[in-house]
């Protein structure tokens, strides 16, 4: 089983996601817009990270992954389609106010369709275009459970007001490869409360299913 402990971080008051294989123990990190909260629940949990993730490349998401990545030492995973954004993350920090942050270098690529193995878990990779161009969401089909990052929120969505986003894409994403998942899968959102996909599906006021 899956277990998934939501972090928030920043003042953005983002989920940061540890993701935990309850079976080994082995963990990976979603999101880590600031590192010092995250390896404090680390360490209480005593879980052996071995990997670092991210939905997309907003500050409130990966701020945090450089620190992280030099505590942990171990591989940073990116959607290549946010590559952009993390050239700009120094700009971002000074914008918002934020100390001065050195961009994570990823390891790699988060390709559309591969599987993320947590121990004896593991996590269907999709593309969920709209809010950033390289957004991506981590589905668990065996537990039912997805990470959404900032495409979808209880009674809300993500905004599509920054550099590249689109509302259109954003809809379709949210129809095609969210929409379509079981009712029950519970949805980690990367700002507030979890929620459903079968009740969002009904009533969120942004985007119905079709």
């Amino acid at each position: 089983m899956l277990e998934i402990h939501e972090i928030p971080v920043t003042p953005f008051q983002q989920n940061c996601t540890l993701l935990v294989c309850s079976d080994s123990g082995a963990a990976a990190v979603c999101d880590c817009g600031d590192a010092e909260p995250v390896l404090a629940r680390i360490a209480d949990l005593g879980v052996d990270v071995k990997q670092i993730i991210a939905t997309h490349g907003h500050l409130d998401h990966v701020g945090g992954t450089y620190a992280l990545q030099q505590a942990l030492k171990v591989p940073f995973w990116f959607p290549q389609g946010d590559a952009w954004l993390l050239a700009e993350l120094a700009q971002q920090a000074r914008m918002y106010g934020f100390a001065p942050i050195t961009p994570p270098v990823p390891d790699g690529d988060l390709p559309i369709g591969v599987a993320v193995k947590i121990g004896n878990s593991s996590l269907e990779v999709r593309h969920c275009p709209g809010h950033t161009p390289g957004h991506i969401i981590f589905f668990d089909p065996a537990d039912l459970q997805v990470v959404v990052g900032d495409v979808l929120f209880q009674g809300s969505i993500g905004r599509t007001d920054f550099p590249r986003g689109s509302l259109t894409d954003l809809t379709r994403s949210i129809q095609q490869q969210l929409y379509t998942l079981p009712a029950q899968t519970v949805v980690h959102c990367g700002h507030g409360p979890t929620t459903t996909i079968g009740h969002e599906a009904k009533h969120n006021p942004f985007v119905r299913a079709v």
